[in-house]
């Protein structure tokens, strides 16, 4: 199996979202930084606009209204600045998302990562649009960009759900999950201070969803339903339907099958009571030990219908 048959073949399998939300995420790192690589070389300043605009969640919110698609696809995507972003955080996307699945299943790990970067987003929103502070700087940022709020939310919900499992650590040996979801949040929250405020904000903010949709789970509500039938719906309008016509053809076929069957067992007993009329002629003529052991098996086997 060749590498492309390979990716083809981890993208169909079924209850695989976790493996498509890591494989979407690379996709459309590759796409960036293949549209920046363009710009950059071709001296195509539009096109690297056109790339932030299309990737990163922007800070003002008079932009935001403009770019909408951003509250989603700033959460899949990754700056080139630094690989280790993407690459940390699908490998505790990975590790996290078994855990959940495990628990609740794909279907609800997606409305967990989907809820938990539209948390992220609006956090980082309200941070550079209702804090005085913040509000001076929104011109000296690109934006958010990357899949840490929904990342939180997952290993925050892998900590609700089972918080006294254990996981080894390198350097550090077993630690229950409640400890590491805590140590991300607080780690988190002492970095609003640093360079990264806004993206630490939506860390908290992806953490908080997480927390609240399994507790929200737990009590009965599920969350992940409107964002799972959002998707279907669309999965629907893009799925290739049979025709009409086909459909008619497959229930004439089946008719047809159904009446060539009946003909064949109406043929078939009318051959088996020719043969016992001519046993029965044999009968009346020379009597029954005339008969030879087939006949009288056919015979027999006749009275028991």
């Amino acid at each position: 199996m060749d590498f492309s048959e390979r990716i083809k073949y981890e993208w169909n399998k079924s209850d695989n979202v976790l493996m498509r939300i890591v494989m979407i995420n690379v996709i459309l790192y590759l796409l960036f930084a293949a549209i920046i690589i363009v710009a950059k070389f071709g001296s195509l300043p539009a096109l690297s606009e056109f790339a932030v605009k299309a990737f990163y969640l922007p800070a003002d919110i008079s932009d935001f209204v403009f770019r909408p698609w951003t509250l989603i696809t700033y959460g899949f995507s990754h700056s080139l600045g630094d690989i280790f972003h993407i690459l940390f955080n699908m490998l505790i996307l990975y590790w996290f998302g078994q855990i959940v699945v495990s628990e609740i299943g794909s279907n609800r790990l997606l409305g967990l990562y989907i809820w938990g970067i539209v948390a992220g987003a609006v956090a980082f929103l309200m941070l550079y649009n209702l804090v005085p502070f913040f509000i001076q700087l929104r011109g000296s940022t690109l934006g958010l960009i990357g899949a840490s709020a929904g990342v939180y939310a997952v290993v925050v919900a892998a900590g609700t759900l089972l918080p006294n499992m254990k996981m080894n650590l390198f350097l550090i040996g077993e630690v229950s999950l409640k400890w590491i979801a805590l140590g991300y949040v607080i780690l988190s929250f002492v970095s609003l201070a640093g360079g990264n405020a806004g993206g630490n904000m939506a860390h908290l903010g992806g953490a908080g969803l997480g927390y609240l949709f399994i507790i929200q789970y737990k009590k009965g509500n599920d969350w992940s339903r409107p964002v799972v039938s959002v998707i279907t719906f669309f999965q629907n309008i893009f799925t290739r339907k049979p025709k009409m016509k086909a459909y008619r053809g497959g229930a004439s076929a089946k008719s047809d099958n159904a009446n060539s069957q009946k003909q064949a067992r109406a043929k078939k007993t009318a051959e088996e009571q020719n043969t016992i009329d001519a046993i029965l002629d044999k009968i009346s003529d020379s009597g029954y030990e005339s008969l030879t052991q087939k006949e009288k098996q056919i015979l027999f086997q006749a009275s028991k219908k």
